[in-house]
């Protein structure tokens, strides 16, 4: 889809510090189904009257209707703007961009694992959501961020998780409280956690991997997987920012150990 269609605000509230879950609703039906994982080209209208133009990851859909979450990043260039603008507000979508979660996960994959940082929880959310009322295998997440009041989508995402037991989630502190940690919060970057998945019961080497967010986590527990044995094909990955840096070879290696630690 590549033409630009009109569209309003219907939501647009802070779900964690400086975390905004916003739900537009377009004028008409778009040409192609928006579905979790699919990037959407998404117009809001600037102070100066100009149209400004940002990628946003589908996070929700549901016929007219999509759901994104999305940072506000002190001093960007849309995303403070964008976070003021109230329900009824015009705005313009336009493109329908890369794969959606599901259309990369292969039928042969024993169980999938989502691993992201920040706004990526969003369409790692969505797709399980999508998924888990015919999905036979099991769907794991493990979601980074800072400190405890950035987890976002946390109350979403236990709801799945009560209602699907093949589901199981935990968020992953980078700078946590000890009094803030819960039965579901692990302590540390998501990097140093492939060993709490396999003692959740993921399969490394036989499951299918889904990265999403900061580039140095993606670039750094992608390498780390490969050296640890899993196919290539079986390491799908959207990195939104920092995507030019380089694997870190510490962390490199830790994954790759914990890949095959008993």
């Amino acid at each position: 889809m590549t033409e630009i269609i009109g569209a309003r605000i219907v939501e647009n509230r802070e779900v964690a510090r400086a975390t905004n879950w916003l739900v537009i609703e377009t004028d008409e039906a778009p040409a192609a189904p928006y579905l979790p994982g699919h990037i959407v080209a998404l117009y809001v209208p600037s102070p100066g009257g100009k149209w400004v133009r940002h990628p946003y990851t589908v996070s929700w859909a549901e016929d007219r209707r999509i759901g994104v979450l999305y940072r506000v990043i002190r001093g960007g260039r849309t995303s403070p703007f964008m976070a003021t603008l109230p329900p009824g507000e015009t705005v313009r979508l336009g493109g329908l961009f890369g794969a959606p979660v599901a259309a990369l996960v292969p039928s042969e994959a024993s169980a999938v694992v989502g691993v992201c940082t920040g706004s990526g929880v969003g369409p790692l959310r969505g797709y399980a959501a999508g998924a888990l009322p015919q999905e036979v295998r099991p769907i794991f997440l493990l979601a980074g961020f800072r400190d405890a009041v950035d987890i976002a989508l946390a109350r979403e995402l236990d709801t799945l998780a009560a209602a699907h037991p093949r589901f199981t989630w935990r968020a992953a502190l980078s700078r946590p409280d000890p009094h803030a940690l819960s039965g579901r919060a692990l302590a540390g970057r998501v990097t140093a956690h492939v060993g709490t998945l396999r003692a959740l019961g993921v399969p490394p080497l036989d499951a299918h991997w889904h990265l999403v967010g900061n580039g140095a986590m993606v670039i750094d527990l992608r390498a780390g997987l490969l050296a640890g044995g899993v196919p290539r094909e079986r390491v799908t990955f959207e990195t939104y920012h920092n995507r030019g840096t380089t694997p870190d070879p510490a962390v490199v290696d830790a994954v790759a150990a914990a890949l095959t630690r008993g």
